[in-house]
């Protein structure tokens, strides 16, 4: 059970409420300015923004940890990575999980493979990992 909790420390997952909330304001503006009502939404590509957007943040984040974990000896030695209670190696590996889960979910909007929202998480991704290395 810790490292359940661990892991889902290192995802943020109070952060990723808001996350999922910019999802959903985004439908209901959407929704308004044509003119569709909530009635008429198809709520699986909805679900499946809102798993990728999980996944993307959860995935940057931990990404993130994992890139930081020398300083986090020093500057935040109770976060999981740090502290001995998950691994960089696993931590590293929920991460991938996690953005490959994003990306797979993003492509399902669309019902396929290469699609417009599969390559922005892609890019997403790539852009969170670049960041998360080098930034």
């Amino acid at each position: 059970m810790a490292k359940l909790i661990g892991f889902l420390r290192l995802m943020r997952l109070a952060n990723i409420v808001t996350a999922v909330s910019d999802i959903l304001a985004g439908v209901a503006i959407a929704c308004f300015a044509s003119g569709i009502q909530w009635t008429e939404l198809s709520f699986l590509p909805v679900f499946l923004l809102i798993l990728s957007t999980i996944g993307l943040y959860g995935g940057g984040v931990v990404f993130n940890d994992v890139s930081d974990a020398e300083l986090d000896k020093v500057e935040r030695p109770e976060r999981p990575i740090p502290s001995g209670l998950i691994s960089k190696t696993s931590a590293a590996f929920f991460a991938a999980i996690l953005l490959i889960l994003a990306i797979i979910a993003a492509a399902f909007v669309q019902e396929q493979l290469f699609s417009f929202s599969s390559f922005i998480a892609t890019a997403i991704a790539v852009a969170a990992l670049v960041y998360d290395k080098w930034g």
